[in-house]
């Protein structure tokens, strides 16, 4: 492996200390335990996609030529995986919270969340422990971006399950974050493995496009919140 994809591995650690400092300067933050919590359960829910990926292996050691394989060990086994890891800490410990009011804190959470993931996740795929190795096309540029695009996947999850916080029907809110952020993990992925730079290119247009949406939407919510009070 090139030195430069050893410095991929920094990637996340950096965006975690500048989303750490903005949301210090921007919110005036006083305690940290939660973002720290969140940071180590992110990372801790890497087991789910580790194993979902060691199983598949075990069942189809390695062979995913044919496609229907393929389309089911990107969405199901890594994006699915990887997705319902970080769901699970965001739904049963940080939904729970007090601070917990809507869309910004369950943005804010799953961010940190993600980036926790990422910073191990990386490491996996760079070293083949996950994911096929021979067919991952463009390892650099994927390792490099990876950790930038886990950020528009937890805009997406963090923004309905905190949407959930304020409405009475919350499945349909929390399985639209798991299943959309699941989406948009195995088309970023599906690019890659497919070398199809079209559609890395649509993605990443259109993570941009949304991404900002449910910021500035779960920024405007919680200003109306506050209006309100």
């Amino acid at each position: 492996m090139s030195l430069i994809n050893y410095l991929s591995f920094v990637v996340s650690p950096i965006l975690i200390i500048a989303t750490i400092i903005y949301l210090r300067f921007k919110f005036s933050i006083k305690s940290y335990v939660n973002i720290r919590n969140a940071i180590l359960l992110g990372m801790l829910s890497v087991v789910f996609v580790y194993i979902a990926n060691y199983l598949i292996d075990l069942r189809w050691g390695g062979n995913y030529n044919n496609m229907r394989r393929m389309a089911f060990f990107v969405f199901i086994v890594i994006a699915f995986s990887s997705e319902f890891g970080k769901f699970l800490p965001l739904k049963f410990v940080f939904y729970k919270l007090k601070t917990f009011s809507g869309p910004l804190e369950g943005l804010i959470y799953s961010v940190f969340i993600s980036l926790g993931f990422s910073t191990i996740a990386t490491v996996l795929f760079a070293f083949g422990q996950l994911g096929p190795m021979d067919n991952l096309n463009h390892l650099t540029l994927f390792l490099f971006t990876y950790p930038v695009a886990n950020i528009i996947f937890a805009i997406t999850m963090g923004f309905f399950i905190g949407l959930a916080k304020t409405r009475k029907n919350t499945f349909i809110d929390l399985s639209t974050g798991l299943f959309v952020a699941t989406f948009f993990h195995g088309l970023f992925y599906f690019g890659f493995i497919t070398s199809d730079i079209r559609l890395l290119i649509f993605d990443a247009v259109g993570f941009v496009i949304i991404g900002t949406t449910f910021v500035v939407k779960s920024v405007s919510i919680k200003m109306d919140d506050r209006s309100n009070h």
